[in-house]
């Protein structure tokens, strides 16, 4: 198999679980996040199991406009293919919203929303050239309605799920797929830091499964995990305001 496929956020959690399900069946995987050593570490736990696919580590600061631009360039003039891209690099600071400040606030938006945003602008020049077929992001159940001590974090997810609902409708003619996963509570180093119950917790490898299936195997516009919780949730974004304060 000749596939390539990006995803960001690769070195721990839900990435590094995707990548893995992408690798094992035989894709190229160029593997992005901050930290160079865990890539390198991943690079070699896969090379160990023999996996059918390989992966390029390429560590990247997403919210880092010079690297972002570095990156795009060697995958263009080296790589020269990348059909699939996922954008999964996030982050979570729970933030009551009496106590906002600037610093979570940016952080945040730059890494949820416009590093994204920006990694599209980039890009979108080379989608045909590179021969993409698909723009895969992954937001959160949180993104459908405002969610205590997440206003931030809800906001980003929210409008990353409304962008991608536009860049379906503006890129259809080129036969460029924009999608959304919008995952429930995941076990992974993020969530390990709430001190909260985590209703229908999910562990980071089915995750990353369920991700793969629906990238490869679905034609629907969003996935959201476990099937439960996202039942649940979605009645609750339709309640009147009245009801879903309390």
């Amino acid at each position: 198999m000749n596939k390539y496929c990006w995803i960001t956020g690769a070195s721990k959690g839900i990435g590094k679980a995707t990548t893995i399900s992408f690798v094992k069946r035989g894709f190229n995987v160029i593997a992005s996040s901050r930290s160079e050593e865990d890539l390198l570490n991943l690079k070699k736990d896969c090379e160990k199991l023999q996996f059918n696919g390989k992966i390029i580590p390429l560590a990247l600061d997403v919210t880092n406009i010079e690297q972002l631009e570095k990156c795009i360039k060697y995958i263009k003039e080296d790589i020269k293919k990348l059909d699939i891209i996922i954008f999964n690099a996030g982050t979570y600071i729970r933030e009551n919203g009496q106590e906002l400040s600037f610093k979570n606030t940016k952080l945040m938006m730059d890494l949820n929303f416009n590093s994204i945003i920006n990694s599209i602008i980039l890009l979108k020049a080379y989608f045909s050239e590179l021969g993409v077929k698909q723009v895969v992001v992954v937001s959160s159940i949180a993104g459908w309605r405002g969610m205590p001590l997440s206003a931030i974090y809800s906001a980003s997810k929210s409008a990353l799920r409304t962008a991608m609902e536009s860049f379906a409708l503006d890129f259809s003619e080129k036969n460029i797929r924009f999608r959304v996963i919008s995952p429930g509570f995941v076990n992974t180093p993020l969530t390990k830091k709430n001190d909260f119950y985590m209703p229908f917790l999910m562990n980071a490898e089915k995750a990353g499964e369920k991700i793969f299936k629906f990238v490869i195997f679905s034609n629907k516009f969003e996935k959201s995990f476990p099937l439960i919780f996202s039942i649940i949730m979605k009645i609750i974004t339709t309640l009147p305001w009245s009801l879903y304060k309390l």
